[in-house]
């Protein structure tokens, strides 16, 4: 397993995310969606005023993971309804399969607290992040409809339980 520095970010850092965008998503998703719906989709989900709302409006966070100071992947959650999204989890293709992606889960988890049901949006034809997830504990729970601007794609609802948080107790204290 490869180590990451994993550090949120706030706005100043999301052009690291929208470079990083550029590269991943061609690689990634042209044998999925098509090379020529890529261009558009990102200029518009990865322009900086998209992100900075995504931070500044819709109460997102954001986390760089980096190797040997090189950026090789970010992530995004939120809360909403009890629930933790994970909005985005994008590593290059040189480090997937290194852990980096379970340390990005594992992050975020830490941040908001493991007693949330994570729930997650992967594309039904996205065969080798399905697999990762399910790995990672998290299951099917729906398959939804997607709209990304004039685009329309059908998107599995992932989730995996939280886990039950006990109070804590002293030692020496009976519980009560």
């Amino acid at each position: 397993m490869a180590s990451a520095d994993i550090t949120q970010i706030d706005a100043a850092g999301l052009n690291r995310v929208r470079d990083l965008a550029l590269i991943i998503w061609p690689a990634h998703y042209a044998p999925l969606i098509g090379a020529d719906l890529i261009p558009p989709m990102v200029a518009d989900m990865y322009s900086l005023n998209t992100l900075g709302a995504d931070i500044g409006e819709r109460g997102h966070l954001y986390w760089i993971a980096s190797v040997d100071g090189k950026d090789v992947g970010y992530a995004s959650a939120y809360l909403k309804d009890g629930r933790l999204w994970i909005k985005k989890l994008y590593l290059l293709p040189s480090v997937r399969g290194m852990g980096l992606g379970k340390q990005f889960i594992a992050t975020i988890r830490d941040h908001y607290g493991r007693q949330h049901t994570q729930a997650l949006y992967v594309s039904d034809r996205n065969e080798t992040a399905i697999a990762f997830y399910k790995s990672q504990g998290f299951t099917v729970e729906s398959l939804e409809p997607v709209q990304m601007g004039p685009y329309h794609f059908d998107d599995y609802v992932m989730v995996r339980p939280g886990e039950i948080v006990l109070p804590q107790t002293r030692p020496g204290v009976p519980d009560q």
